[in-house]
């Protein structure tokens, strides 16, 4: 039987941006400048919430339920975009790419369930 584990997540330096990060349910957040005070802070944060929800992040229990639109899924991934695209600290003209594409998806699908939405649904007209 596995042992249970009463760490926190580390707070540790990511190398190719030079940022703080922290892994949380599979998933990693940039927390800002290594040992900034602002990074630490988003850290403790970020750690609090994690342990208030039972060491899983509020955002994944809003998906498992199947409660999310297709808008609310837009919007977490352009978030997650921010914080991913970025080169020296910068957003990258990615971001602005992504979100292009994600207006006209969220236009006609925004109240469609997440949970709801596939390929088939973004197949054009002529082909259903």
């Amino acid at each position: 039987m596995p042992r249970l584990s009463k760490r926190y997540p580390k707070y540790r330096k990511h190398k190719a941006s030079g940022q703080a990060i922290v892994t949380l349910g599979g998933r990693d957040f940039y927390l800002g400048p290594i040992d900034s005070r602002a990074s630490w802070v988003h850290y403790d944060r970020l750690i609090a919430e994690w342990l208030a929800n039972g060491r899983r992040l509020s955002q994944d229990a809003d998906f498992d339920c199947g409660q999310m639109s297709v808008t609310g899924l837009c919007v977490r991934y352009f978030k997650h975009a921010q914080g991913y695209y970025q080169k020296n600290g910068q957003v990258t003209n990615e971001v602005a790419m992504i979100h292009c594409a994600i207006r006209p998806v969220r236009q006609l699908y925004g109240d469609t369930a997440a949970v709801e939405f596939g390929p088939k649904s973004s197949k054009p007209c002529a082909n259903r």
